[in-house]
């Protein structure tokens, strides 16, 4: 198995403002009690190292072949090898599986009574382009349908919300760009990240995340 979009994942490592503003969703999400912790779909394994630099143990999981390189210690290739969690997380990867659902119900049995699942995926169907099939993404959720398919899995669902909300604009932009082949521009990108991302998450959190964003995260509980 070979990940499409392993450049695009090296181009997103210059977006440190916005990858900060990941990493502070997941950290809350953590909590400071959770003492086991997986990544799903780990990629490039950025932010396990940034979880790991923050003194918090992580398992990765991950089957791309041409991803293994980014690892010192061989992730795991699925899930069902993990044992048990308290936490897991996966950051822009459910997108990329045909049976979203099934994986879903999986993270659940992974899971112990209590732990916390966290998820950031791209927004509405709308902002599907070039960009999304370069990367093998099958879809990109609605609101109503990642909260559905998390409770289907078995979880409750405690928040939903968009995040980044210039980036509904920019996505769009780029969706009509002619000659658009899907790769990422650093210049651009860090240009983006640099002078937009942070008015952008401003506008989420007097939004409070509820109005429009290139992307959603959620998080759900599996009750005890």
């Amino acid at each position: 198995m070979e990940y499409a979009g392993d450049d695009n994942l090296d181009v997103m490592r210059l977006a440190e403002n916005n990858n900060r503003f990941i990493f502070k969703l997941l950290l809350k999400a953590l909590g400071a009690k959770v003492s086991s912790i997986v990544d799903f779909g780990a990629g490039n394994g950025l932010f396990s190292e940034m979880l790991i630099r923050a003194g918090r143990q992580t398992a990765c999981v991950e089957p791309a072949d041409n991803m293994q390189k980014y690892f010192k210690t061989p992730p795991y290739r699925s899930l069902n090898e993990v044992p048990p969690a308290d936490f897991i997380y996966s950051l822009n990867v459910l997108e990329h599986i045909e049976d979203d659902e099934a994986v879903l119900r999986e993270m659940f049995a992974r899971l112990k009574p209590g732990g916390g699942l966290f998820l950031y995926v791209p927004a509405f169907p709308l902002l599907y382009s070039s960009m999304d099939k370069k990367v093998g993404h099958v879809r990109r959720y609605t609101r109503r349908e990642l909260i559905s398919k998390a409770q289907a899995a078995g979880f409750s669902v405690c928040y939903c919300r968009y995040a980044d909300f210039f980036g509904f604009f920019a996505a769009l932009l780029f969706k009509f760009l002619p000659g658009a082949d899907g790769g990422l521009n650093p210049v651009a990108l860090k240009l983006y990240d640099t002078l937009a991302v942070p008015p952008s998450r401003l506008l989420d959190k007097l939004s409070g995340g509820r109005l429009i964003g290139k992307n959603l995260y959620l998080y759900a509980e599996k009750n005890p």
